[in-house]
């Protein structure tokens, strides 16, 4: 490894020990409590160090996103890759991988929840968007894929527009269903899950072929 490769690398490490340290302050704390200087401490680095990396509390909580969506997009990669579903069998599971996604790390499926507001207050031009936005893409991406398999197997009506379900869908999970998954009681006498899985087989019944 040359000395530009290793810089690289080191400045990549040092990346990723500042998100960890984002990551523990933000969520303990809460994003409006926790200030750059608390993330600097915990990554025992000055406040000017940290500013080096990431530009503001913004730009830190797309980088914690980012990494949500690599932890999920890792999951789906799984998912889309298993021979032995059907392209509508492994769509009816993204039911299940979103509801296990968010019961397993609630806090980066709220970080997720929170996209528009950092966004707006990052640079349009900064790597860490840049980054999220390629990271988001992939997943619109990857459910576009199992829609297409669907179709392929003839288990998904061809008619169906796998794109736009795809955005529809990924609009959903980080719109109009978190408060289904993250709330013990949003309706009286509902079981949250029950809501999601719901919504699935609607879904499912529309587009099977």
């Amino acid at each position: 490894m040359g000395v530009a490769e290793r810089k690289e690398r080191e400045k990549e490490l040092r990346s990723e020990s500042i998100i960890d340290a984002a990551e523990r302050i933000f969520f303990s704390k809460g994003f409006e409590h926790a200030t750059m200087n608390d993330v600097a401490e915990k990554a025992e680095l000055s406040k000017g160090a940290l500013y080096l990396y990431f530009h503001s509390k913004n730009e830190l909580c797309m980088a914690i996103l980012q990494r949500s969506l690599i932890i999920l997009k890792k999951r789906m990669i799984l998912l889309l890759d298993d021979n032995n579903l059907s392209g509508i069998e492994k769509f009816a599971r993204l039911a299940r991988l979103f509801i296990a996604f968010a019961k397993e790390h609630p806090n980066h499926y709220n970080s997720l929840l929170s996209y528009r507001e950092h966004r707006g207050n990052c640079p349009a031009t900064g790597r860490v968007i840049k980054s999220t936005i390629e990271e988001n893409k992939k997943i619109n991406g990857i459910i576009s894929d199992i829609i297409r398999m669907g179709k392929s197997d003839k288990t998904v009506n061809k008619d169906i527009d796998a794109d736009k379900l795809s955005l529809a869908l990924w609009g959903n999970f980080t719109g109009i269903m978190p408060s289904s998954i993250l709330s013990e009681k949003v309706i009286p006498n509902f079981d949250p899950e029950d809501i999601i899985k719901y919504h699935f087989e609607l879904l499912i019944n529309a587009i099977k072929a």
